[in-house]
C-alpha cells in the first residue's frame, strides 16, 4: 500500500543521517508522491450521530481520534459538567477505522450517560491529522471551528465562550489559542513562535514552555505569531478562505503552524488568551503511529514547512513579540509567500 511504502521511505535512513540534500533529491520526492497516492484512495467517510444535533451551534468542536481512547471519557465528563458545551456541536473524527465498533460502543454509552449530542466521522483509512480535521469540517455547521486534541482536558466550565469572546473582540482576528498546561501545572503552550536551530532548520516553539502556571509573561493576552492546533479556534469563513489544513504533511507535525501562517498571509491576526486554561497530555496518540516512530517523518514535514514558509517566518520573527507590549511591534507581515 502507498502509505506503507511512504513509511518505509521515511524509515529508510536514521534521523541523524538525514541531510537537506537527501530530503530534496531522494526522500522528499518519493515520500510526497506516495503520500499523494495514499490520499487518492480516500473514500467518503461514514457519519454516525448520537442524539439530536444542536439546531444552530455557534461553534463546532472537531476532535480527531487515533488509536488512543484513554482520555475520551475524561474529556467528555468535563464537557458534560459545562452548560456551554450543550450548545455546541461535538464532532469526533476517527482516523483509525479498525476501531470503529469500539468507538461507536464507547460514544453510545457516554451519550446515554451524559445526554450530549455527538457526531462520529469514520475515515476510510488513516490519512493523518489534517485530513481528519478537514473531514470534520465537511459536516460541521458552526460559524466558528474549534480544533481540539483528544488529550486536552478543560480546567473548568465556561472556557469555550471566553475563548470565543477573545476571537471576536478584535476585528480581523483569524485564530485564537488558550494557555495549555502539563499535568504538573507547568506551561505547555502560551503561544507559538518560530526559531532556527544550530543547523539553520526552522522549528516551532511554545513561549514559556516548562515555566510555572502563573508565570507573569504568560498571563498577558497578546498577539502571537501562531498557536498550537491542540486547541485552536477560528472563524469558519477564515478557515475556508485559506483552504483548510494542508494535507501534504504526514502524521502530525507542522500542520497547525502552516494553517497559522496562511491565516497571517491572508491579513488576519492571531492571539493568545491566558484566561482560558486547559490541560494537554502532549503527544499521547502520535507516538503510536508506525510512520512516526520509525524515522524521519518530522524531518520531512519540517523540510516541507520551511520550503513554503521560510521567508514569512523570517519576517515574522524579525519583529518584537514582547508580551509586555501586548501586541507585536512593527509593520504587519506582507502578503508574499516563499
Amino acid at each position: 500500500a502507498a502509505d506503507e511504502a511512504r513509511n518505509a521511505v521515511l524509515g529508510s535512513v536514521p534521523p541523524g543521517r538525514v541531510t537537506p540534500a537527501m530530503l530534496e533529491g531522494v526522500l522528499g520526492p518519493a515520500a510526497s508522491a506516495l503520500h499523494a497516492a495514499h490520499l487518492a484512495t480516500r473514500r467518503f467517510p461514514e457519519v454516525l450521530r448520537f442524539g439530536r444535533p444542536v439546531d444552530t451551534p455557534p461553534v463546532s468542536v472537531i476532535i480527531p481520534l487515533y488509536r488512543n481512547l484513554e482520555f475520551l471519557r475524561f474529556q467528555l465528563s468535563a464537557f458534560a459538567t459545562d452548560p456551554a458545551m450543550r450548545e455546541v456541536e461535538l464532532i469526533f473524527v476517527l482516523d483509525s477505522p479498525e476501531q470503529r465498533d469500539e468507538v461507536e460502543h464507547v460514544l453510545l454509552g457516554l451519550h446515554g450517560l451524559y445526554d450530549l449530542p455527538m457526531t462520529l466521522v469514520v475515515q476510510s483509512a488513516n490519512f493523518g491529522y489534517s485530513a481528519a480535521n478537514n473531514a470534520g469540517v465537511t459536516v460541521a455547521r458552526g460559524q466558528d471551528l474549534l480544533f481540539l486534541n483528544s488529550d486536552v482536558i478543560p480546567d473548568r466550565p465556561g472556557w469555550l465562550p471566553r475563548l470565543a469572546a477573545a476571537l471576536h473582540e478584535r476585528p480581523g482576528t483569524g485564530a485564537v489559542g488558550p494557555k495549555l498546561l502539563f499535568d504538573d501545572d507547568s506551561l505547555q503552550h502560551a503561544g507559538l513562535y518560530f526559531a532556527r536551530d544550530l543547523r539553520g532548520r526552522w522549528y516551532n516553539h511554545h513561549y514559556h514552555k516548562g515555566m510555572p502556571r502563573d508565570f507573569a509573561p504568560a498571563a498577558v493576552a497578546r498577539e502571537v505569531p501562531g498557536v498550537t492546533g491542540a486547541c485552536l479556534l477560528a472563524p469558519r469563513a477564515v478557515f475556508d478562505a485559506v483552504g483548510g489544513f494542508c494535507e501534504d504533511y504526514v502524521i502530525g507535525d507542522f500542520e497547525d503552524s502552516d494553517l497559522c501562517l496562511r491565516i497571517r498571509l491572508a491579513g488576519h491576526g492571531i492571539r493568545y488568551e491566558p484566561g482560558v486554561e486547559l490541560y494537554h497530555l502532549e503527544r499521547q496518540s502520535i507516538s503510536r503511529h508506525a510512520g512516526y516512530t520509525r524515522g524521519v517523518a518530522s524531518e520531512y514535514n519540517g523540510w516541507l514547512h520551511a520550503g513554503c514558509w521560510s521567508a514569512l517566518m523570517e519576517e515574522l520573527m524579525s519583529k518584537d513579540w514582547s508580551a509586555e507590549a501586548g501586541q507585536a511591534v512593527g509593520r504587519q507581515p506582507s502578503r508574499r509567500a516563499s
